[in-house]
């Protein structure tokens, strides 16, 4: 009986009444509090990103082939042409997708993966990712200002208090 219990807390609550429920088994310690699990959504920079560099891919300029896929999976993948193999024809770069099982998620993720590929080569420090990686340095400067600032702010609370 307890177990079921407690399987019925793990799941998403739905109302509050059911959070106050859960509160008695995470007071007794059998569970761990459901929110420390779940992930922290990351900021969107959207926003802030330039796109007007992002280069345009040209069906022309593509070459793709369907291959047969490996790995774990057995007959289902070992048989079938589910793998994408991209090749850009004025760069040489090469895609390989076999993420899924469905060969037009591939081909969609592989597309993805080749403007990414071609986007950092030919803007390099402009590209998506580098703009993303730039914003995320920012914001983590600012957290550590931020988080050393409020240890000093802590430390003087300290000395004038004389706790310490």
């Amino acid at each position: 009986m307890l177990i079921k219990s407690v399987l019925t807390c793990l799941k998403v609550p739905n109302s509050i009444s059911s959070l106050a429920s859960c509160n008695k088994f995470l007071l007794l310690g059998i569970i761990f509090n459901y929110f420390e699990s779940i992930q922290v959504r990351k900021k969107s920079f959207k926003r802030y990103l330039d796109y007007s560099n992002v280069p345009k891919l040209d069906e022309a300029d593509l070459e793709e082939q369907f291959i047969r896929g490996s790995g774990p999976g057995g007959q289902a993948t070992n048989k079938t042409n589910n793998a994408v193999l991209l090749k850009h024809k004025p760069t040489g770069l090469v895609v390989k997708c076999h993420e899924t099982r469905s060969q037009w998620d591939n081909k969609k993720r592989a597309r993805e993966i080749l403007m990414t590929k071609l986007d950092n080569l030919l803007n390099k420090e402009c590209s998506i990712e580098a703009q993303i990686h730039a914003l995320e340095k920012k914001q983590q400067t600012r957290k550590e200002y931020k988080r050393k600032k409020l240890n000093e702010m802590k430390k003087a609370f300290r000395e004038r208090e004389g706790l310490t």
